[in-house]
């Protein structure tokens, strides 16, 4: 039998960060980022510093990748001389992207698997980032599906989000809802549940309290790991990121790798500039 040669796809709005993404060789899905005048490609066409500098100008909306980008990615997977895809989407609960890779794999003459992370952002893009590890480490297709499907159930991701104003504008606000109009001054950190829906995990008033909430939350997420892999992403928050950052390193020296990166533009549609989110990936 032929060697297996595994290739990873992944959506845009999955923040692999871009050093990640090329030294692994992925292919990338972009998310369209919809303002006035055209349509971008999230990552592609527009960066996440110009997507939220136009953000505080205009309105923006998002479309799942076009079924049109993701056979060119499959073609050009196939045509790299791959023979197998690992394609990683966020949550099926908050996109298409996840039926859409779905529906056109089985047209491909590649032997494609589409991971459902059920988580959004880095959440999501640990499981690419952990398929391109294993692979590399030469297990098999169908290993490295099995060991990317348990990892990821147990991967949590935090996202510390300062208005709740383009949450309620996107109506990706699902269960976060409730919290429309609520006190002045209240932080909702935000996560996905069991069924990949953004849900508000806690409320705090003030952005200290908030912080050290979040410090909590990643650590009832590591529990008595030992194995763990902490993500620190950012839309254009640069200051807070690497406060996060050191904060959490100086708590966990024992993670195995640290990530840094940005929010996609996709992802800055419904949350608006500022947020700060964590990926919590536990191996073992």
């Amino acid at each position: 039998m032929a060697a297996e040669k595994i290739a990873i796809l992944v959506d845009s709005c999955s923040d692999v960060p871009s050093d990640v993404l090329h030294a692994a060789d992925m292919a990338l899905a972009p998310m369209n980022v919809i303002f006035r005048d055209r349509v971008y490609e999230d990552r592609i066409t527009i960066t996440p510093a110009e997507f939220y500098r136009r953000q505080a100008l205009e309105p923006a909306s998002t479309a799942s990748p076009t079924g049109k980008r993701i056979i060119e990615a499959l073609d050009q997977i196939q045509a790299s001389g791959y023979t197998h895809v690992i394609a990683v989407s966020i949550s099926a609960k908050l996109s298409g992207t996840y039926q859409e890779m779905k529906l056109l794999a089985e047209d491909s003459p590649l032997t494609v698997h589409v991971i459902n992370t059920r988580s959004v952002g880095i959440g999501s893009g640990f499981a690419a980032i952990y398929a391109a590890q294993l692979r590399d480490q030469g297990l098999t297709f169908d290993q490295i599906v099995a060991e990317v499907e348990r990892v990821t159930a147990q991967t949590k991701v935090f996202f510390y989000v300062p208005s709740l104003k383009y949450l309620q504008a996107g109506g990706r606000i699902g269960r976060v809802a409730g919290m429309a109009g609520t006190l002045l001054n209240v932080k909702p950190i935000i996560s996905c549940d069991d069924q990949g829906v953004y849900y508000p995990i806690a409320k705090v008033r003030g952005e200290k309290k908030t912080l050290k909430k979040l410090m909590d939350l990643v650590a009832q997420a590591i529990g008595t790991a030992t194995k763990v892999n902490i993500a620190v992403v950012d839309g254009v928050n640069p200051t807070l990121r690497e406060e996060m950052l050191q904060r959490l390193k100086a708590a966990y020296p024992q993670v195995l790798q640290w990530y840094a990166g940005d929010v996609s533009p996709a992802l800055g549609v419904h949350t608006g500039p500022g947020l700060i989110g964590i990926g919590v990936q536990v191996l073992d």
